[in-house]
């Protein structure tokens, strides 16, 4: 009787499981899809560059080699998920926006920062915007875009303003200071600047 119990449920098992592996994989195909989709909708403005997160050690070494006065204004160049914005607002105490063209990581940024008055997130293409108001600039851009992002902050920022550029030098500034952060796999640079300090790099 045992043994027939058993082999009755068995279909009802194999069911199941089933169901829970498409189930899954339909999750995992619908996630690749919205990623995929995010990507090529923003691709000819972002030259094709993915959402990718600073890792939070990067984070905390740029903001400790950057100190900031309460009430200071924070701008982020494709803030991606908002780390940067959130984390300077709790260290610091300072205003910050955001500026994200990706709608997966504008949502995500949107929503990690409910609740912080200091910090808003825009769903704007930040070529288009001003940033003469700003007191720091932070970017994480690709390489091929450097150039013109170099000649808009030179346009835009006014004397004194800060910016910090992970990974990537900005063609034409002379950095002020560059950092790695130490004892991690993450130790790609992180260069600081500032408007109307250091001159042009001689080319």
């Amino acid at each position: 009787m045992s043994d027939g119990t058993v082999f009755k449920g068995s279909p009802d098992v194999m069911q199941t499981f089933i169901i829970i592996i498409f189930s899954v994989l339909s999750i995992v195909i619908g996630v690749v899809l919205v990623v995929s989709l995010s990507v090529v909708a923003v691709a000819p403005v972002t030259r094709g560059a993915m959402f990718h997160p600073s890792a939070r050690i990067r984070v905390k070494t740029a903001l400790r080699n950057l100190p900031l006065k309460e009430g200071q204004y924070v701008v982020d160049l494709g803030c991606g998920d908002g780390r940067v914005i959130r984390a300077a607002e709790k260290l610091y105490g300072v205003r910050c926006r955001g500026y994200e063209i990706n709608p997966l990581a504008f949502g995500m940024a949107w929503f990690l920062s409910l609740g912080r008055r200091r910090v808003s997130v825009r769903w704007r293409n930040f070529w288009n915007e001003n940033l003469e108001e700003a007191d720091v600039v932070f970017c994480y851009l690709f390489p091929d875009v450097m150039p013109r992002l170099a000649g808009k902050l030179r346009q835009e920022l006014r004397p004194g303003c800060r910016v910090v550029s992970f990974n990537f030098p900005i063609p034409g500034w002379t950095a002020v200071k560059m950092v790695r952060p130490e004892g991690t796999m993450y130790d790609d640079p992180i260069y600081f600047y500032e408007q109307g300090v250091g001159g042009r790099e001689a080319s």
